[in-house]
């Protein structure tokens, strides 16, 4: 029985799309302090380039993969940095500019998002469309402790 690597497969993709999740709610907390501050422009293109840079914070790691103990690597092991995050991130950076587009946007966002989930998980090796553009792979940051049953 392998039922503990699908409990760590799911558990990992969990802990993804729960970083992905803290990520979004960060641009999209830059979108609303800049229409607070009268430039909602500011505040969208703001969010928006945080998406793209955010796993080229030092070490690899955004708010979200940070909170979630979650690292991005570079084919050659090393961290990623703000080019491979940029590239890496671009299609969620373009579904978060489609997500501003009134009506139709939240409707592309979910597709856009989706795909995305879709392709992560339909992949034996769990990468998205992001990771296979950049060359790079999310990885846990330090083991955790086993769970008692």
């Amino acid at each position: 029985m392998r039922f503990p690597e699908i409990s760590d497969k799911a558990s990992f993709l969990f802990d993804r799309v729960l970083a992905k999740f803290v990520d979004f709610l960060a641009a999209f907390a830059f979108g609303k302090i800049g229409a607070f501050l009268n430039s909602p422009f500011v505040g969208d293109m703001t969010g928006f380039a945080y998406l793209l840079v955010s796993d080229g914070l030092p070490g690899g790691r955004s708010l979200g993969k940070r909170l979630a103990g979650l690292l991005v690597l570079r084919k050659d092991d090393c961290p990623c940095r703000f080019f491979e995050s940029t590239v890496r991130n671009l299609p969620i950076g373009l579904a978060y500019l489609a997500s501003l587009i009134p009506y139709a946007g939240p409707l592309m966002f979910a597709g856009m998002v989706g795909t995305e989930f879709l392709l992560m998980v339909g992949q034996r090796s769990g990468r998205r469309l992001g990771d296979d553009l950049a060359q790079t792979r999310v990885t846990v940051k330090e083991e955790r402790p086993p769970v008692a049953v």
